[in-house]
């Protein structure tokens, strides 16, 4: 990750743990926990490795359902609120200040599992994460990731119709009236993400994107903008689920 990724984060980290107030459990989709998708249900006594988990409400559900979980997040903001929290629920989970592109602090071969949740978009070189994630991994390990769906950022959120092109990628800024520094992203092709897992080693077992053609599915959740008419047409999440080969 980017140093301006992390100095956003460091200066948004609170608001963005009081303001969105995640409940604890694994949000694939942004809309709240849906632990519905049973990605993650049989972990109890496997090592899990979260990868960039910000304010630790995922680690800290995995970590009660039996794991043994370690998080790995750039923020030190993140981390403390993540801290704080496991203290609060009496969960022990392992966090680690850390870029989920270098993973130096784990040996190799140290994890059944590796997953995280809206990570991606954070994340520049994808293929170097994914070589990494790859080397921590035992063989067979599974590694389960959801981020943004790369169509559903074109579509103007009021008219629908799609702004720009699919085909540019890299990186994107958004001007952040009330701060020092803007907000940085990075947008990445379907084919550009599971063309990084093939080449890390890992095999593609399923490409999900959840979602339902009728508006009146989608509940309002925590990031307030609810735009079911626009769900109903588009995913706004892409899921992988891979195993280390």
């Amino acid at each position: 990750m980017t140093e301006e990724v992390e100095e956003w984060w460091e200066l948004t980290a609170r608001w963005f743990q009081d303001d969105i107030d995640l409940d604890v459990g694994v949000n694939w989709t942004g809309m709240g926990v849906d632990d519905d998708l049973r990605l993650l249900l049989d972990v109890a006594g496997k090592d899990v490795l979260e990868l960039g988990c910000g304010g630790g409400q995922c680690s800290v559900a995995l970590a009660e359902r039996g794991a043994n979980v370690t998080g790995i997040d750039l923020s030190t903001e993140q981390l403390d609120f993540a801290r704080d929290l496991a203290d609060e629920r009496d969960a022990d989970v392992a966090f680690r200040q850390g870029d989920v592109t270098d993973l130096g602090a784990f040996a190799d071969d140290s994890f059944d599992v590796a997953f995280n949740a809206y990570v991606f978009q954070w994340v520049e070189d994808l293929t170097a994460c994914f070589r990494e994630t790859h080397r921590v991994l035992r063989p067979g390990g599974r590694f389960v990731f959801s981020m943004p769906h790369p169509v559903y950022g074109l579509a103007d959120p009021e008219s629908h119709e799609i702004e720009g092109s699919y085909f540019e990628t890299g990186r994107q800024v958004t001007p952040q009236e009330d701060l020092d520094v803007d907000m940085v992203t990075y947008r990445h092709r379907v084919s550009d993400v599971h063309n990084a897992l093939v080449g890390a080693g890992f095999r593609v077992e399923r490409m999900l994107e959840p979602g339902s053609s009728d508006p009146d599915d989608y509940e309002e959740g925590p990031w307030g903008e609810h735009r079911p008419e626009l769900l109903a047409k588009l995913p706004s999440t892409l899921v992988f689920e891979a195993r280390a080969a």
